[in-house]
């Protein structure tokens, strides 16, 4: 018990930041330790590169970053590697793995940067809360929520990965990334290498690909910066 008040104390100067978040919308900060509490709350912190879960697994937890970045990745039979997503401060993940028809988590999630990581246990959170709790309503609300913007998000990728050449697969990333910022100059999530595995294609002809696009005035580009030019978007 005095683990996990220290714990939930190790969380309370993420309160502002936290009610902001989709999963904690229309949760007041006054709530949030009751709710934590409910939700057996723990902390961990995480070095770059270290795994947080390990796909094939089952988890009885899912995760909300609070500080650093983390990637959720899938791998194939021969190794190679797919970004799925990157998620800052606020996103959850490994909720899919702590539900009870998944029999294991479908992806591995990394650190991609030093992490600290709240965990909450999902069968808390979905069973009827004992203290009959508003806010408990609303969180479970939220989480459905949430959900339904992760699939479109992964509706999304398969819509670009769906595309049958390269230059399609990135132009349709952009595209969307366009839409989202609602500017036609902005910075992707990734770098070359991160962009080349969340498009599953070699990195090497994706910088071919990027420099031919360039000098045929399609986009700007430098680093992870990319500009659409008038010829893209007409």
């Amino acid at each position: 018990m005095l683990l996990l008040m220290q714990q939930m104390n190790s969380v309370k100067p993420f309160y502002p930041m936290l009610v902001k978040t989709p999963l904690f919308s229309d949760i007041r900060e006054e709530d949030m330790t009751q709710l934590l509490y409910c939700l057996r709350c723990h902390t961990k912190e995480f070095d770059a590169g270290q795994f947080i879960f390990f796909s094939e697994e089952k988890y009885d937890n899912f995760g909300v970053v609070l500080e650093g970045r983390v990637q959720v990745i899938t791998e194939d039979l021969f190794g190679n590697r797919s970004i799925t997503a990157k998620l800052p401060p606020g996103e959850i993940f490994g909720q899919i793995a702590t539900t009870e028809e998944a029999r294991y988590a479908p992806a591995s999630v990394v650190a991609d940067t030093d992490c600290l990581v709240m965990f909450l246990n999902f069968s808390r959170l979905v069973a009827p809360c004992t203290r009959a709790c508003a806010f408990h309503s609303t969180v479970i609300e939220n989480m459905m929520n949430v959900l339904a913007k992760r699939n479109l998000l992964m509706n999304q990728k398969l819509a670009i990965l769906s595309q049958r050449t390269m230059r399609d697969k990135l132009l349709a990333f952009l595209l969307l990334q366009y839409k989202q910022v609602g500017t036609r100059t902005f910075t992707i999530p990734f770098n070359r290498d991160e962009l080349a595995d969340f498009l599953c294609v070699n990195r090497s002809a994706l910088s071919r690909e990027i420099a031919k696009m360039i000098d045929e005035g399609i986009i700007e580009s430098h680093r992870s910066n990319f500009t659409l030019t008038d010829e893209t978007l007409l």
